[in-house]
């Protein structure tokens, strides 16, 4: 989906947030299997191995540059693509998501050596993963993604959860 450009104030948003939350994050960035595995357990899953398909994800690897640096030199890089099928649980993130992705069907795109993760086709399922996924060493020094991290882990209320109020902010009633 476009965008328009970050605004100042966007990113002054994403700055405060990362100064707020950075140093109390630790690497939790999960492996392709376990995000498989968590797909698995929530939606229906159709494999899709075209070329074409595969090829998708590893362009959106080597076309970022953050992915791009993780790739391990000398080794393949290996995609997994599944569709969710309009079925069971995959309906609801069919009904609820916005009308720009149409009958386009619902993507997830993944890939083992650098735990790469995409979604087409569902903003829901998008945030869900990034709220699931975590971060990695460094992601963690990038302001925008752990700005994402949080925002995610608030639409779930994960973030107690996840990263627990500090002690020092915590009300005494004494």
């Amino acid at each position: 989906m476009l965008t328009a450009p970050p605004t100042p104030a966007l990113i002054a948003h994403w700055q405060s947030v990362f100064e707020t939350y950075q140093s109390r994050l630790v690497p939790n960035r999960k492996s392709t299997a376990e995000v498989i595995a968590y797909l698995s357990e929530r939606y229906p899953l159709t494999a899709v191995d075209t070329a074409a398909t595969l090829a998708v994800v590893t362009g959106n690897i080597t076309g970022n540059r953050l992915f791009a640096e993780k790739c391990p030199l000398g080794r393949d890089l290996r995609p997994v693509v599944f569709r969710i099928p309009r079925q069971g649980s995959g309906v609801r993130l069919y009904e609820q998501r916005e009308a720009i992705y149409g009958d386009t069907p619902i993507m997830v795109g993944l890939e083992h050596e650098t735990a790469f993760v995409m979604v087409e086709g569902s903003s829901d399922l998008a945030d869900e993963l990034v709220a699931f996924v975590g971060l990695d060493r460094a992601d963690l020094n990038n302001y925008y993604l752990v700005a994402n991290y949080i925002a995610c882990l608030e639409k779930f209320n994960l973030l107690n959860q996840i990263i627990p109020i500090p002690k020092s902010a915590s009300i005494d009633n004494d």
